[in-house]
């Protein structure tokens, strides 16, 4: 496939520099996570989906590589060897995710200090961790505090610390240069939780692991290279077409619902079957135009939001609500377990993003970057 022709598809996914497609899939990583956590949490039931909601989790790994794709859309013109556009870069990275991340992190300490969960000496000694994010670094505290919770975003600032380098890095080079990259990162993703498995490991050791989020990260990196180079893979022709996506969808959603059922197998182990599957997901939507939602503020609107519903279902009024509501009208109906989960937390994103969120990139954009 020509490079022309790769970036003519392309651009009839986006709008003012956004790729429609992407978006969507944002929005489906969310929910799926939301789906996942409501079944840990409140025992929802999605009837026949149930084994792939049990591994839900593999979202994240989704997320990591629309994280890496996105950001290489958003800054691939930036020259980063000039201070000035990494210092701009940081700026706006920490200005899109800290407001929110302290506050769900503020929230979550004083209910747990007030709640005797956790003692005010052990914040105190967390402190310096959680203020600069760096949680997901000390394996054995993802159980202390919302680290349970925002380690992912513990993740992605580390991603974002990194990526002016690896973009630069990956830009300089060849496309087989970059093929042998893909493979090596590919080859350490999954034969990590084969090692996991093999030693008995506790999944949290790699699964909070920000050195295998970052190559989770870097693939949606050298993703988007590939596609903005014009580089032809063997199935290039084909994952462009409507019908490989559906099918790349219902294999994911089948295998994995099929081996989790038959072998009881975890998040780590289905990243076999979700890590090809999101690549060729993501390469299929870029080239796709959706034009009846193609300037539909409201996929935008539910995109901008998807961490903050992410995050919303971290802080404990949340489980708290839907329970107290569930024993007041003493009732356990799946449904209402699940109509009220989602409600609660979409509308708490809602709030949070509105009075909180916005206001802050605002008035910070307009402090540090004298953008109105």
């Amino acid at each position: 496939m020509k490079k022309e022709t790769i970036d003519r598809q392309i651009s009839l996914g986006r709008v003012n520099n956004r790729v429609i497609g992407l978006d969507l899939l944002r929005i489906s990583l969310a929910v799926l996570i939301y789906m996942f956590h409501s079944r840990m949490y409140f025992k929802c039931s999605y009837y026949f989906l149930n084994d792939f909601v049990d591994v839900g989790s593999i979202a994240m790994t989704g997320f990591m590589l629309l994280s890496g794709f996105v950001l290489f859309y958003t800054y691939s013109r930036r020259d980063f060897t000039q201070i000035r556009e990494i210092k701009t870069f940081y700026i706006k990275r920490l200005i899109s995710i800290l407001p929110l991340y302290y506050t769900i992190a503020l929230i979550h300490i004083i209910d747990q200090t007030l709640s005797g969960q956790i003692s005010l000496m052990d914040e105190v000694v967390l402190f310096p961790v959680e203020l600069f994010s760096v949680q997901s670094t000390y394996f054995s505290l993802f159980s202390y505090s919302h680290n349970g919770g925002t380690w992912f975003i513990s993740c992605i600032l580390i991603c974002y610390a990194v990526y002016p380098y690896l973009q630069f890095v990956t830009s300089n080079i060849s496309d087989k240069s970059r093929k042998w990259i893909l493979v090596f990162i590919i080859f350490l993703l999954l034969y990590a939780p084969l090692v996991r498995l093999y030693f008995n490991l506790d999944t949290v050791t790699i699964y909070t692991n920000p050195f295998y989020r970052l190559l989770e990260f870097w693939i949606g990196i050298i993703l988007a290279q590939f596609i903005s180079s014009g580089y032809e893979f063997k199935m290039s022709s084909i994952l462009v077409k409507p019908i490989s996506l559906i099918v790349t969808v219902l294999t994911m959603l089948f295998s994995i619902s099929v081996f989790r059922h038959l072998y009881d197998i975890d998040h780590l182990l289905s990243t076999w079957i979700a890590l090809p599957c999101f690549i060729a997901i993501i390469y299929s939507l870029v080239s796709m135009p959706f034009k009846s939602i193609q300037h539909s503020n409201v996929i935008k609107y539910l995109s901008g939001m998807a961490f903050t519903f992410y995050l919303c279902q971290v802080l404990p009024i949340w489980r708290t609500a839907i329970r107290f509501i569930c024993d007041s009208l003493q009732s356990d109906n799946n449904l209402l377990k699940v109509a009220t989960s989602f409600t609660f937390c979409l509308v708490g994103a809602v709030i949070i993003h509105e009075i909180i969120e916005k206001p802050a990139s605002k008035y910070l954009k307009r402090l540090l970057l004298n953008q109105n």
